[in-house]
């Protein structure tokens, strides 16, 4: 007789993971899961059967491939946000003391900045990439231009 396998540890439950469970592996807030899901490309998928993806008796409605994630682990952006998170702690901690001139300085001198240089490479890693991908980002320019104002729309949001 074979191994009794375990629930919940092949197929459909191991290849999909909820975004809960993905913004709790990374360890960041999700406003920051959703940023750098933007910046890599990554979108949600939607599994053949949620009941068997998801682990519990109600279906989530949000899931990502566990490969995604595993990949978001190793991201270097991933760290600047934690210095980021950081940084704000240290900020609002020097204003509960009522030191505000140690805030200022925190703020000037000690913000992470943020290269996004190795997403660029990734996602165009030759010049002609970059050129096919060129027409999207000006027929949105053109779309905006030609797009009229009115009372919900500004015309300060439309200008270019």
């Amino acid at each position: 007789m074979g191994k009794i396998k375990k629930k919940g540890t092949t197929g459909q439950a191991k290849n999909f993971i909820t975004r809960t469970q993905a913004v709790r592996k990374l360890q960041i807030s999700l406003p920051d899961f959703r940023r750098l899901c933007i910046y890599k490309g990554i979108y949600p998928r939607e599994p053949r059967s949620k009941k068997k993806a998801s682990k519990s008796s109600t279906p989530s409605t949000t899931f990502y491939y566990t490969k995604d994630i595993q990949y978001l682990l190793h991201e270097p952006i991933l760290n600047k946000f934690r210095d980021h998170k950081a940084l704000a702690k240290k900020i609002a901690r020097s204003l509960g003391r009522g030191e505000v001139g140690d805030a200022a300085r925190l703020e000037k001198t000690a913000r992470p900045r943020i290269s996004l240089d190795h997403v660029i490479t990734e996602r165009y890693p030759t010049y002609v990439d970059a050129l096919r991908d060129l027409d999207d980002a000006l027929s949105l320019l053109f779309l905006f231009a030609n797009l009229p104002s009115t009372p919900t729309v500004p015309p300060k949001t439309i200008a270019l």
